[in-house]
């Protein structure tokens, strides 16, 4: 592949990754009683653009949707009601599982050919 095709596949790969995330409504894990392993989603009403996970001393874990703009710890401190706490809040389809973030399968399937194309770019 010469250098001017891995540009424009570069270029479309880059479009496609804008694209799949327009219009899409985030999913997240929720769970009304603050127990670790909550295997509820929900979709996500449009102001809420993030997922929180939350663990609480002790032993108390919290899964919602939430405002990407008040994820910091005394908004959800105070929120929540809870003094000691660690927090992650994450925008990808239900990366607030009790395990921690991690990525989802549109974005790893989107990475891979994205890495190709570089790989062959530069080659």
């Amino acid at each position: 592949m010469g250098s001017k095709e891995g540009f424009v596949l570069l270029g479309l790969l880059l479009i496609l990754a804008v694209l799949c995330r327009s219009g899409h409504s985030l999913q997240c894990y929720s769970c009304i009683n603050p127990v670790k392993t909550c295997n509820n989603s929900i979709t996500c009403s449009h102001n809420f653009d993030s997922c929180l996970l939350v663990k609480a001393e002790p032993g108390r874990y919290y899964h919602q949707c939430w405002r990407f703009e008040d994820c910091n710890f005394e908004y959800i401190s105070n929120t929540l009601g809870e003094k000691q706490l660690k927090y992650q809040c994450c925008r990808e389809d239900l990366c607030n599982k009790d395990g921690g973030m991690s990525a989802s399968g549109r974005t790893a399937l989107l990475l891979i050919p994205l890495l190709a194309a570089a790989w062959n770019l530069f080659l």
